[in-house]
């Protein structure tokens, strides 16, 4: 009985959010209503692409330069179809002892809200929080490629979130599910439709279902978790360290090395967990004294629409390569100083019947990048792919609203983020 029910749900899950995808029924999301200044002042924060978005960070960058330590720098991913792909980045000090590092884009479809929340820092709490003894580092669009070709991964199809592994022989990590499933996260040859597409997508679901092959948690470990075999596939992490590893090893290493006494890195994503909700996602082992600090800040919040999880949650999944789990080795002693999260605005929720919805919209937008649609039926791939970008960057004011709102929250408590008490000397730039 219970595996009948089980499959039953499942079932329910895969059609409901089939006719979701396919627009057989309409989401009642809440209509955008009259907005304050201040809310029409967030929603210019929003870049319409890579480029806008680049000249806003790079013209806030140089507004806010004040001393000779403070810096604004590019650094040019090389790429063999388009010369003109940065990570931008600015380190601004008043000789503070904790060090707050906030990073857009390690997902190119997921960059334009990190990069918002980045405007909305750089106009009105960066002075702020300088005068609280926290210098703040900014990176930019981690994965330009992406961003400016609105993919999820770079231009060699890494996940780039991916690729951090610590240790040798990465490239031989194994994942038995996205083996065992891999037919049903590569179809083969170009769309004819997008409701086509989509049901064959869905219909695989349940066949996989009803042959007792399938259920959330292979779906989740085999499509998310990331695989190092098959480069053309999905999550792909690759077989060597991108040029973004050695970036931020160059970049962070040094700047870790001043004995600050407390770091913050918060690495911005969107699309994992409920509609709007900031879903702040722990590490494997973040410092336990530093979590529970960030925690008594942050935490307590959720009515204002701000969690904390760990990869392990509910609608939520471990992965290896995370740049959360390599950020704090770059640090030197003394150990624990370095506290990484992932800040994830949801858009899609996190029941099973949104991750059916969010797997296929992921898994037609890599079909239709390896099998284009013939240019004069170019329909299709237009729906998948605007369907695919809403999933990670959704149009609405309403939810752009909910981001800063909680954006603001969130910066506003770390103001009260209290200077260590263990030496009041502060550190040398």
């Amino acid at each position: 009985m219970r595996f009948l029910l089980t499959h039953f749900r499942f079932a329910l899950a895969a059609v409901i959010a089939f006719a979701f995808i396919t627009g057989a029924i309409v989401w009642l999301s809440p209509s955008n209503s009259a907005l304050s200044p201040q809310e029409a002042n967030w929603l210019r924060y929003f870049p319409r692409d890579y480029l806008e978005s680049r000249n806003h960070f790079r013209e806030d960058c140089e507004r806010h330069l004040a001393s000779s330590s403070d810096f604004c720098r590019r650094f040019y991913v090389a790429s063999p179809t388009d010369p003109d792909l940065t990570i931008d980045y600015g380190f601004f000090t008043e000789g503070g002892d904790r060090l707050l590092v906030l990073q857009s884009g390690i997902h190119g479809s997921e960059a334009a809200t990190g990069a918002a929340v980045q405007e909305l820092v750089f106009r009105k709490f960066l002075s702020r929080l300088l005068k609280r003894h926290i210098d703040v580092l900014f990176i930019h669009a981690l994965d330009p490629y992406g961003f400016k070709y609105v993919r999820r991964t770079d231009e060699f199809n890494v996940n780039l979130n991916r690729n951090f592994v610590i240790g040798a022989n990465y490239h031989n990590l194994r994942n038995p599910d996205y083996e065992r499933l891999r037919s049903l996260f590569e179809p083969k040859g170009p769309v004819s439709s997008a409701w086509g597409s989509s049901l064959s997508v869905y219909w695989n679901f349940l066949v996989q279902l009803f042959s007792d092959r399938f259920d959330s948690t292979s779906l989740s470990n085999g499509l998310d978790s990331g695989q190092y075999s098959h480069p053309d596939g999905i999550n792909f992490g690759g077989v060597q360290p991108s040029q973004q590893v050695a970036f931020l090893r160059a970049t962070l290493s040094p700047i870790f090395a001043t004995p600050y006494k407390k770091i913050i890195f918060l690495d911005f994503h969107t699309g994992l967990g409920r509609d709007g909700e900031l879903a702040v996602i722990k590490g494997i082992e973040p410092p336990p004294q530093l979590m529970r600090e960030f925690a008594g800040l942050i935490g307590g919040h959720e009515s204002d629409g701000i969690v904390i999880h760990s990869g392990g949650d509910v609608g939520f999944f471990p992965t290896s390569g995370d740049v959360i789990d390599f950020v704090p080795t770059l640090a030197t002693s003394p150990s624990g100083r370095v506290l990484a999260l992932t800040m994830e605005y949801g858009s899609m929720g996190s029941d099973v019947a949104s991750q059916l919805d969010s797997a296929a919209r992921i898994i037609l937008e890599n079909e239709t990048h390896y099998y284009p649609c013939d240019a004069s039926h170019e329909a299709p791939c237009v729906k998948i792919r605007s369907n695919f970008q809403e999933m990670f960057y959704p149009s609405t004011d309403v939810w752009r609203v909910k981001v800063m709102r909680e954006a603001e929250l969130v910066f506003s408590l770390l103001l009260t983020w209290e200077t260590p008490t263990t030496s009041s000397a502060r550190p040398q730039h």
